[in-house]
């Protein structure tokens, strides 16, 4: 609303409010009463005054009349005056004073209203100092949807698409689930390397199901003001809230939702404790999902993992080849290329989808400088190059090492497989491999675990008759699982046995009998390996 308008509106009601007064300054305030009411208030009634129509009187300081009749006259032993009738001089004389009265406070009221407008002019005329929109905490609102994101443009994730559509469904029918007693879980964790698009699958589905999509960083609850943090979190739920059906996506949700304890702060701890109170708040009927992204779901705190929160983990793993030939398709759809994709899909075991596009991107730019209008696969591999010399956590292989780092994987998975050692998928890359580790292991089970961390190693020298140094870290877990086995668990022959070198010796016998009698089938592993990038217990079973 302008200045302006509050002045005048201002005047406006106070002008209404001077009249009112007015009738009630003037009203008669005598409570009319019968006869046998005055009957029984006359004993202690004083003040007694007559008009043309009414006797008057007062009672305990309350104002009372009765119609006038000579009767009732003559019952009162006390004065009576007459009452003076106003005149119409007095009327007006009365009337003028009060709008005298009410003019001047109305001048007064003015008066303040244009002095604070004209303060406030004088302030809003001077220039005021440039901030950044980054530092003020606006108020949290759900994000524009990106008609080009959906389900259909994302490639590399064709293994979740089922749970992804399950969600999208619920969402849009949620009779159809609660009618049979289902509830979909309030939380679904995301977990995957960086770069495989779980933010842009977050957004695709608040794209398809048609809901608002409220994004934030576990970062952006980092804050150093004691319950900023926990408020903030509070803000976007009671935002997302407001609507049917809605999703609230927390990129990095690790860095909000660590174990507790541990040297965390008192501020960290009190923004996962509101996390958790606003998780357990849905209703039912509310059709709010929460989704978290993470890269390390190991650090996050049990609590949040329990179920009734993000008891739905979705696995996104790097893309297999075929996988990636297909996000190779929807980057270059729009530009021209000359080279075998498969050849260079193959040669890009390890990209996650984001760097997939900085690939094609980087090679773009190649182009120009040599003043081509079409991709060539100099211009792809000298890109790869490029992006290649910053990676760490999965090496770019050649043929070569593709071969070795398969066969290795492979013998853990065919081990793992037939000695009942719980696993989801072993990846080519130990890092993408998930493994389901049991609470309490017997004496066999804990030396199986050993023969695994050696099997890699032994099928090599089994088939290969050589060994490589990618065993490196899993002969150092071999070793200090057999300490363990003798002098922390103590499941050697005596408590005083120590000598750890005699459990390795036999776990190295009992392998290489195992593998030389499945060579065959661990060939035929290892091409599945190296097709998918990954074995599966289905994989095996089949194989088997």
């Amino acid at each position: 609303m302008k200045p302006k308008t509050k002045l005048f509106l201002g005047i406006f009601l106070t002008f209404g409010v001077m009249i009112m007064l007015s009738f009630v300054f003037f009203k008669d305030r005598s409570t009319t009463i019968g006869q046998s009411e005055f009957e029984k208030l006359l004993t202690h009634a004083s003040g007694f005054e007559v008009d043309e129509n009414y006797i008057y009187f007062i009672n305990n300081n309350e104002a009372y009349k009765i119609l006038k009749d000579d009767r009732l006259l003559q019952k009162i032993l006390s004065p009576i005056q007459v009452r003076k009738q106003a005149t119409l001089w007095d009327s007006l004389f009365s009337y003028t004073t009060l709008f005298v009265l009410i003019i001047l406070l109305m001048i007064v009221i003015a008066t303040i209203v244009l002095f604070q407008y004209k303060k406030t002019n004088s302030i809003q005329e001077k220039p005021l100092p440039k901030t950044n929109p980054k530092s003020t905490q606006d108020s949290i609102l759900p994000s524009k949807p990106n008609d080009k994101i959906n389900l259909d443009s994302l490639a590399g994730i064709e293994n979740v698409k089922k749970d992804l559509k399950e969600i999208i469904d619920y969402l849009n029918n949620p009779k159809k689930y609660t009618s049979l007693g289902l509830r979909l879980p309030k939380g679904v964790l995301l977990v995957g390397p960086p770069g495989v698009g779980k933010t842009m699958i977050a957004k695709a589905l608040a794209k398809e199901a048609g809901v608002p999509f409220f994004y934030q960083s576990g970062s952006s609850f980092s804050q150093i003001f004691v319950g900023s943090g926990a408020k903030r979190v509070q803000e976007l739920f009671s935002q997302a809230k407001s609507h049917l059906s809605a999703i609230v996506f927390i990129d990095e949700i690790d860095s909000v939702g660590k174990m507790r304890g541990n040297g965390r702060n008192d501020e960290r701890e009190a923004t996962l404790n509101q996390l958790l109170v606003e998780i357990d708040g849905f209703d039912n009927a509310s059709n709010l999902i929460v989704f978290g992204a993470t890269n390390n779901a190991e650090v996050l705190d049990p609590a949040l993992l329990r179920s009734g929160r993000f008891d739905r983990k979705i696995y996104i793993d790097l893309p297999t080849l075929e996988e990636r030939i297909e996000i190779f398709k929807i980057y270059l759809a729009k530009k021209n290329y000359d080279f075998n994709l498969e050849i260079l899909a193959k040669d890009c075991a390890g990209f996650s989808g984001a760097m997939i596009e900085n690939l094609v991107n980087e090679a773009g730019f190649l182009m120009l400088q040599n003043q081509r209008d079409t991709l060539l696969l100099e211009d792809m591999l000298e890109a790869k190059q490029k992006i290649t010399l910053s990676l760490k956590k999965y090496p770019i292989l050649n043929a070569q090492q593709r071969e070795i780092l398969g066969l290795y994987q492979s013998a853990k998975a065919l081990f793992a497989h037939t000695h009942s050692i719980g696993f989801e998928k072993i990846a080519l890359w130990e890092e993408e491999s998930i493994w389901k580790n049991a609470e309490f292991l017997s004496n066999q089970e804990v030396f199986n675990q050993i023969k695994l961390y050696l099997s890699g190693n032994e099928a090599l020298k089994t088939i290969c008759n050589l060994s490589f140094t990618c065993a490196s870290e899993d002969l150092s877990k071999a070793k200090t699982l057999a300490q363990d086995y003798l002098n922390k668990y103590g499941m050697g022959s005596s408590l005083a046995q120590s000598d750890f070198e005699t459990i390795l010796a036999q776990a190295q016998i009992e392998l290489k009998s195992f593998f030389e009698s499945h060579k065959e089938i661990l060939q035929k592993l290892n091409q599945t390996m190296l097709s998918n990038e990954s074995l599966s217990p289905k994989d095996i079973n089949a194989l088997l």
